[in-house]
């Protein structure tokens, strides 16, 4: 069934700098809109509760390299000639995320919940989707705010080095329902998990990362957090927990065991400076990490170590 959304009225009081973005209560002093890039909604709004909602709208940001030559004058600008150079960015905003103001007195900060539905939605709708850009005001209104009022953020505009997606990956009325029932209890888990928080950071920036050795470093590192306290004996450790996380007992849990553990030893070879990983090893990494996060998230926590004992043992009884 379609939805239909009202635009509300934004508002705005001071702007805030990136560096304190996620500590700060709310971005501008009101309500956040964040400009969506690769995600392609199936209905022109969704509603994904306590007031966020997905639409559609278009804008188009750009950002071309120029060059002065001589300095600006105190509040001024470079004065001409300038000499445009190669490269720069752009992006299509093909949706808008809005998230209220009031949010932060229950879930924290504005730009933590957008990163939080961002996240969800590059786990379970398309992990194309990016959010290059911020807003005080909705997209579709911006051409006729006065420029004084309007406040624009760059946020994720560096480049995907190891760009992940799914084939279709729009953003149906069912892959949106997933991401509006576990959104909340995702975002505290984020708040009061050190380990969780750690694995959706590394998930969710593994993309940017240069290096495809660091990202395969960055991930299994998230898996040992969250699998192995222990230093000891990781590789049969973490390999097995995870196996017992993911499968019941049997003939799949103990195949997976090995598929992780030959996975690990291309981690291993990374960590240490020679790294022996072909690109499908870090997207099965990838794969990996993503099924651990979607089974934590649906459970709602994060396993404990008797949990993941239980588990291995067949003696499961989950704490309290």
């Amino acid at each position: 069934m379609r939805q239909s959304c009202k635009t509300p009225e934004a508002t705005f009081v001071v702007y805030f700098t990136l560096a304190v973005l996620t500590t700060m209560g709310t971005l501008f002093g009101g309500d956040v809109h964040a400009g969506l890039s690769g995600l392609e909604l199936d209905d022109d709004c969704f509603d994904l509760g306590d007031g966020i909602t997905l639409r559609k709208t278009y804008a188009h940001l750009m950002a071309h390299f120029v060059m002065a030559f001589k300095p600006a004058p105190p509040g001024g600008f470079h004065p001409a000639p300038w000499k445009p150079a190669t490269g720069g960015f752009t992006f299509d905003v093909s949706a808008e995320l809005l998230v209220p103001a009031h949010l932060e007195k229950k879930f924290g900060s504005t730009v933590s919940v957008a990163k939080t539905v961002v996240f969800l939605l590059r786990l379970w709708v398309n992990p194309a989707t990016t959010l290059p850009v911020f807003s005080n005001f909705p997209f579709a209104a911006l051409p006729n705010t006065p420029d004084n009022q309007a406040r624009l953020l760059p946020f994720e505009v560096q480049d995907r080095h190891f760009p992940l997606g799914v084939v279709g990956g729009r953003a149906t009325p069912d892959a949106l329902a997933w991401v509006k029932e576990h959104w909340a209890i995702t975002q505290k888990l984020f708040q009061h998990n050190a380990e969780f928080a750690l694995a959706v950071e590394a998930i969710d920036t593994g993309q940017f990362v240069q290096s495809t050795a660091l990202a395969l470093v960055s991930i299994w590192g998230a898996l040992e957090a969250l699998f192995s306290p222990s230093t000891t004996e990781l590789k049969f450790r973490v390999s097995a927990l995870i196996a017992a996380f993911l499968e019941p007992p049997g003939i799949e849990r103990a195949k997976l065991q090995k598929e992780i553990a030959k996975l690990y030893d291309k981690r291993s070879a990374a960590a240490h400076g020679k790294p022996k990983h072909e690109p499908e090893d870090l997207l099965s990494s990838f794969n990996l990490l993503r099924r651990v996060l979607i089974a934590i998230i649906t459970s709602g926590k994060v396993p404990s170590k008797n949990d993941l004992e239980g588990m291995l043992f067949g003696s499961y009884t989950a704490d309290s």
